[in-house]
């Protein structure tokens, strides 16, 4: 079967990207993000619209419905959507671009290394390995990061420029002009098409140095090598460059089809890297910077062994609570119970993953109880002097409907969580789904494989007449001890009543004191850390900083855990785990996956890290995440404030950005629209550069060749498209006064302008970006903290909230809403009891047609909350937060105290119909069913045991509500249901003696 280390979730977002060099963030806003949203809005399936509006640049992140399914369909709309804005786009626009593939998952990346290589030559030795790779079978995509381009550089002087009063668009056109590549046509040889091809375009660089360039007003040429200095260099400033272990490096992203065994697939491509990497020359080598199906094996390897550990406890416990020979009967019903589940979920696509095996440990608690059941009942038969075979299919007849009632009913607990869309129901959609399959297996083999190995194996002595009327087989031992106390609690209803209610009063208000959460912290062997600079920051700079921060994670003396380190500068990086989304590209971001050899090595890492980079950059913000379950991360509250006007927003952000920080101990405290960032304005007087004969666009063109270098034509070199710069020297870019001495060339007039001639400069500070959702401004203030949950956090933060935005500013347009944890855990609690009502509903239906009567279910659904009083104490005395798991919880505890109690009243009834007394009868059946019910008690609270005991943080919480709230719900159906079966049937009470 396919194995994973979580569940598949399906991520419905895609990104949008368009860029105009040199615009500033509101332009972009206005003129290019403002009319993508409004067409992608057009599209039905769409949910939210995240955009991000900065120099030059604009990303937009298209996320669709929870229960949109067709994504294809929906992806094609959305590229002839924004294909039908790119008429309304400015003149000048690159793009946009659809990527639709952002939420496919690198099941592994590859670092590429190489001593003593250049760049140059890892780069080409990774486009080979790509190739290899993606012909590999189940591959469905490979990716490269930190792939460096070339580049040749044109340098020039101004001063040497002016010299010969040559400008640079005089040495744009004549390169442009020369290196073409236009047909000649073909010539007919006899019959024959001869090509013809003219030669134009450069064939190497030497063609380029030798370019006859021509100077003004005196007919002459003069080569390109004399007047700039030609160079062939790696892109600079680096595009995205990647560290592994702190040396450049190239890493290899693979993602793999849906439904791929990932364990067998990690197997088959281990071995065809290592026979890759024997292919290459020494000193090239190839490691993962991250590895899924270790990670898969590791999750799926511990939980079968909690199921083993799960199914030996419930085997030992049946034996002892039945003997041997009956222990073994209904022992050897549970692990076929598994096989046949195991099949169905093979047929039904449910993946081997860690809730689909938690669920099958939580099921076999409950599984048992029809086993146990039948195999009492068959053995009270034979006691009873019955016949073999009769009491075999009599027992499989009487129990039939109540055992198919109890279970539907458990299932119909279950449903609610069946129907949550969105990716918190895709995670655990593996729970109701396994279960409901063991369910009624559990039911099926109960019917069939116990009766028959009863049949076989059973051995019963039947008591004789006189011993059978002498002898109380209840007059024992704990039978005794439970007839003593149901018969005072039979006495004294009312009271017991009153007490089991206010002891539900004190569990609720109690409940204000258990932590909420949404998912817990992970237990990868990993952490992050983003690292971000001040926004303006050079990539070149973020690369020295992270350098240094790596050789720090790299020391053996500091960090002796430290097994591996893969830095991402200016981008996120591939997503190497589901719910992680990559950062978008900036360049003075980075994030850092840091690699330890265990799981409880990492909070020491993680703290170590937040302290060094704190002392040792003080320039630089470090958020220092361990990895995390779910689709969120824990503890992380997120608010954002939406409205009209950008620098009213930033202004409450920086505010609230304060007060998060003003709370001691708060982390990863972050806003997204960061810093103002410098600009400087260089003011064309339009009447002035008339005069001298220049446009703006000359002007323009200068200031770029100057500062960032022109892109003006390509020398291709094979399969290489290399771009050709002209760009200003280092020396007169030194400084930001030289713009001041920048010739402008004056196509009129033929001849160099000092731009401070047609120019003021000015120094502002602006905005770097401008952030919106769903098509407003909004700014988005995050942040956690190490001993308080979000909802406590949010608690502390609120009143602050409540005085940056006041009624003035709502009337305004203002608003704040709440994001991160709380906000997915909201959504997921309405979707999950929103689906309640239904199957409510269900229940009564069913209780209704199995008791033919309104009393009996209303006894048993009175139970239920009563049960909660344990799984609440629980909660407390474990220290576990009631969870979105503990939440399942109480669907599973619901499920079992109906099943308890649809077995216990059929028993009632079916006494009262075999003749006897109401009250003797409910006596009588609650011993019948004291030992069944203790049984499945037992079992399921020693079954949840290996959750405990691995201390696993995503079920540990679930395990505590059933446990706890199953040993106070046996207490309480073994006597409140009693009770309330003689108050609502009007049992009479026999007299005192």
């Amino acid at each position: 079967m396919p194995r994973f280390e979580d569940p598949n979730i399906v991520i419905r977002e895609a990104v949008v990207f368009a860029a105009f060099p040199g615009m500033e963030p509101r332009q972009v806003e206005n003129l290019i993000t403002r009319r993508l949203e409004e067409k992608i809005r057009t599209i039905g399936e769409v949910d939210e619209i995240k955009s991000d509006s900065k120099n030059s640049v604009s990303i937009i992140h298209v996320i669709l419905g929870d229960e949109v399914k067709n994504l294809e369909a929906t992806w094609r709309d959305l590229r002839n959507k924004v294909a039908d804005v790119i008429p309304d786009l400015p003149e000048g626009t690159i793009g946009p671009i659809v990527n639709d593939e952002f939420g496919e998952v690198a099941v592994a990346t590859i670092a590429l290394t190489g001593e003593g290589f250049s760049l140059e030559e890892l780069r080409d030795v990774a486009f080979d390995l790509r190739d290899r790779i993606g012909v590999f079978p189940d591959v469905k995509k490979v990716e490269l990061f930190g792939v460096q381009d070339e580049e040749v550089l044109l340098k020039f002087s101004n001063a040497r420029l002016a010299q010969f009063g040559i400008s640079p668009r005089v040495i744009a056109q004549t390169l442009i002009n020369q290196n073409v590549i236009l047909p000649g046509g073909s010539f007919d040889m006899a019959g024959t098409d001869a090509i013809i091809e003219p030669s134009g375009n450069f064939q190497s660089l030497e063609e380029i140095r030798e370019v006859l360039i021509p100077i003004p007003g005196t007919g002459r040429n003069i080569p390109l090598i004399d007047i700039v200095d030609i160079e062939r260099q790696l892109k600079d400033p680096p595009d995205k460059p990647v560290l592994f272990r702190g040396n450049p490096a190239i890493v290899i992203s693979v993602s793999v089809h849906d439904g791929v065994n990932s364990v067998k697939f990690g197997e088959e491509l281990t071995q065809k890297i290592q026979q890759l990497e024997s292919l290459l020359p020494i000193g090239y080598a190839l490691e993962y910077a991250t590895f899924q199906p270790d990670l898969v094996e590791t999750a799926v390897n511990g939980a079968v062994n909690n199921v083993y550990q799960t199914l030996l406890t419930v085997l030992v416990v049946v034996i002892l609570f039945l003997g041997l020979r009956t222990g073994m009967i209904v022992g050897a019903f549970v692990p076929l119970t598994i096989l046949l589940g195991v099949v169905i979920m093979s047929l039904v696509g449910v993946d081997l993953e860690r809730v689909s095996i938690a669920a099958a440990i939580v099921a076999l608690g409950m599984l048992v109880d029809n086993g146990i059941v039948v195999a009492e009942d068959i053995r009270v038969r034979l006691e009873a002097g019955g016949d073999r075979r009769e009491a075999c299919i009599a027992a499989g007849r009487t129990l039939a409907v109540p055992l198919l009632t109890s279970s539907l009913t458990t299932i119909f607990a279950f449903l609610p969580m069946a129907f949550i869309a969105g990716s918190t129901g895709e995670y655990i959609i593996g729970l109701p789904l396994v279960i409901v399959i063991l369910l009624l297996a559990s039911w099926f083999l109960s019917m069939y494989v116990t009766p028959a190995m009863s049949y076989w194996f059973m051995k019963v002595k039947p008591r004789d007449e006189a011993q059978s009327q002498s002898s109380d087989p209840y007059g024992k031992g704990l039978f005794r001890t439970y007839r003593g106390l149901l018969e005072l609690i039979l006495r004294f209803r009312l009271p017991l009543l009153v007490v089991m209610f206010g002891t539900l009063l004190l569990a609720g208000y109690s409940f204000r004191f258990v932590d909420k959460s949404f998912f817990p912290a992970g237990e990868r062997n990993q952490f992050l850390a983003y690292v971000d600079l001040p926004m303006g920051t050079r990539v070149t700079k973020t690369r020295d900083i992270i350098e240094d921060y790596v050789d720090w994670l790299q020391d053996e003396s500091q960090n002796p855990d430290v097994t591996s380190t893969v830095a991402y500068i200016g981008s996120g990086g591939p997503r190497f785990f589901l719910s992680l989304s990559p950062l978008d590209p900036d360049p003075h971001l980075a994030t850092i996956i840091v690699n330890t050899e265990t799981s409880d090595q990492v909070p020491g890492a993680v703290k170590r890290s937040r302290q060094f980079i704190a002392d040792n950059f003080p320039d630089a913000r470090g958020r220092i995440k361990p990895m995390w379950l779910g689709s969120t991360e824990p503890g992380l509250v997120e608010i954002r404030i939406s409205g009209p006007d950008p620098s009213v927003l930033f202004e409450k952000g920086r505010e609230l950005e304060k007060a998060f920080l003003a709370i001691s101990g708060a982390l990863d405290v972050k806003q997204d629209w960061e810093n103002l960032r410098p600009k400087f304005q260089v003011l064309v007087d339009q009447q002035r550069a008339r005069r001298a004969g220049l446009s703006s666009g000359e002007a323009a063109l200068s200031l770029a060749g100057f500062v960032d270098g022109a892109r003006i034509t390509d020398y291709r070199e094979g399969d290489k498209i290399i771009p050709v710069l002209l760009k200003s020297t280092d020396e007169e870019r030194s400084t930001i006064y030289n713009l001041r001495d920048i010739s402008v060339y004056s196509s009129t007039r033929e001849q160099n302008v000092p731009l401070s001639q047609v120019a003021d400069f000015k120094g502002v500070w602006e905005l770097g970006r401008i952030k919106r959702f769903d098509q407003v401004r909004t700014i988005a203030v995050e942040g956690k903290h190490p001993s308080k949950t979000a909802e406590k956090l949010l608690e502390k933060l609120e009143p602050i909230i409540n005085e940056l935005i006041p009624k003035e500013l709502e009337k305004q347009g203002y608003s704040w809403e709440v994001g991160g944890e709380l906000e997915d855990s909201d959504e997921a609690k309405e979707r999950l009891f929103g689906n309640m009502p239904l199957a409510f509903v269900g229940i009564v239906i069913l209780l209704i047609w199995q008791f033919n009567s309104f009393r009996r279910p209303a006894i048993i659904l009175l139970t239920i909350p009563l049960s909660f009083i344990g799984g609440i104490a629980g909660l407390l005395i474990m220290g576990n937060p009631f969870s979105f798991m503990a939440i399942l919880g109480v669907f599973s505890l619901a499920g079992i105290i109906i099943n308890n109690g649809i077995v216990l009243i059929d028993r009632i009834d079916s006494e009262i119909g075999e003749g006897q007394a109401p009250y003797d009868a409910v006596v009588t059946a609650c011993l019948a069913r004291f030992r069944p019910i203790i049984m499945t008690t037992v079992t399921t609270i020693l079954g949840l045991l290996p959750f405990f005991i691995s201390n696993d943080p995503l079920f540990v919480p679930l395990a505590t509500f059933i446990a706890f709230g199953l040993a106070v719900g046996t207490v309480l159906t073994l006597g409140v249901v009693p009770v309330l079966y003689t108050l609502f049937m009007r049992v009479e009470m026999p007299a005192r003696a």
